[in-house]
């Protein structure tokens, strides 16, 4: 019984995407397929697919049981890499459009955009670090500091405001005093991948180390690629959606065959053969296939959903504040070599870790936009 409710909560979270948008009739486009309505509803439904992946690798990898047997999200487990890819994509195609509306865009874009996601991100680590000194977990005075400094990741989760910036310097790097588009294409291009392959030589070089000290992890680069496609995307947004449109049923074919094939290739290189480089390459390919098919479905329909445009409004704040219940409510807690909580009910533990969550993103939207002002709740 568990298994099933567990398999119709994660039903239902595709159903309120498919109740919540409107089916164009037969022949109909959406002629804004990348609208601010439209992509903040499709990062609200991610985001809620973000969480229950978190409480999905908690239940699969329960090493307190010796034979937990089937969930219903195994599946749910693996996949959440697909998921980044898109706020990755949207934030490509953002600064595009921005910089296509404001000629002086670049002046100030450091303290607009970058400035604000790292005070954040501190923010973020001295709220975890506060929470699981309060739960009771106990750090040497060397590890203290790191904390304290951002050098670790109180918070795994806050990758994505590390890796972000990143993105943003590539972006201010590539275009400051360069008017010629392809060729800031061209370099956001060649800046990515040089990311993805030092993220892959470092993760190799230092197989073994804590991944969350050294910012190590497969999540950390396997879907940046899609912040330059969302430029590009942006640049050529009419002919790309021309072509979309014009062999619309051979690309849906082909992006599910990116997604699940490279998703099983990916599987098969980062387990039967233990290869990291070629299963990051098979990642990043499925995240390309998933985050193509999600275009291709926003040019069928509008997105209209109030639940997930709630949420999307949200997403960054919850990406961040969500973890702590994850962990809190599923032993063990961190690093704390005994467990404080654990709900055995996998749709209650979700629930829980969502309501929960998302009090603590309201709240603490509200506090980093009292304390870091306007610029800190900027939508990505």
């Amino acid at each position: 019984m568990e298994v099933l409710l567990t398999v119709a909560l994660q039903g239902a979270l595709i159903g309120i995407l498919i109740l919540g948008t409107e089916r164009l009739p037969r022949g109909g486009w959406n002629d804004r397929p990348l609208s601010l309505a439209q992509t903040k509803a499709l990062q609200g439904f991610l985001a809620l697919c973000i969480v229950i992946h978190h409480c999905a690798q908690k239940v699969f990898y329960d090493s307190t049981r010796p034979a937990p047997g089937p969930s219903g999200l195994e599946v749910m487990a693996f996949i959440g890499f697909m998921f980044v890819g898109y706020f990755f994509l949207c934030s490509g195609y953002g600064l595009y459009q921005s910089c296509r509306k404001k000629q002086d865009y670049l002046n100030g874009f450091l303290r607009r955009r970058v400035l604000p996601l790292l005070l954040i991100y501190f923010a973020c680590n001295t709220v975890y670090l506060v929470g699981r000194l309060a739960m009771g977990e106990t750090f040497d005075v060397l590890r203290l500091v790191c904390l304290l400094c951002g050098l670790e990741l109180a918070n795994p989760n806050s990758w994505f405001v590390i890796t972000l910036p990143i993105m943003y310097l590539l972006f201010y790097a590539s275009r400051r005093g360069c008017s010629d588009e392809a060729l800031v294409t061209r370099r956001l291009f060649l800046g990515a991948g040089a990311y993805v392959l030092a993220g892959i030589a470092v993760t190799v070089a230092f197989s073994g180390i804590n991944r969350y000290e050294l910012f190590l992890g497969k999540w950390w680069y396997n879907t940046a690629i899609l912040f330059p496609f969302g430029y590009l995307l942006g640049r050529r947004e009419p002919e790309a959606l021309a072509w979309m449109r014009r062999t619309y049923r051979k690309q849906v074919v082909c992006s599910v065959v990116l997604c699940v094939g490279g998703f099983l290739l990916s599987l098969m290189f980062g387990t039967v053969f233990p290869l990291v480089p070629v299963a990051v390459v098979f990642e990043i390919l499925s995240a390309i296939g998933f985050t193509w098919g999600l275009l291709l479905f926003s040019l069928r329909g509008r997105v209209s959903s109030r639940l997930l445009g709630f949420y999307g409004g949200l997403t960054l704040e919850l990406y961040l504040m969500h973890g702590f219940f994850v962990n809190l409510f599923h032993q063990p807690f961190y690093d704390k070599g005994t467990g404080i909580l654990t709900i055995d009910s996998p749709p209650v533990y979700i629930l829980l870790v969502l309501a929960c969550g998302t009090a603590l993103a309201l709240l603490f939207m509200q506090v980093t936009k009292r304390l870091l002002g306007r610029e800190a709740t900027l939508r990505r």
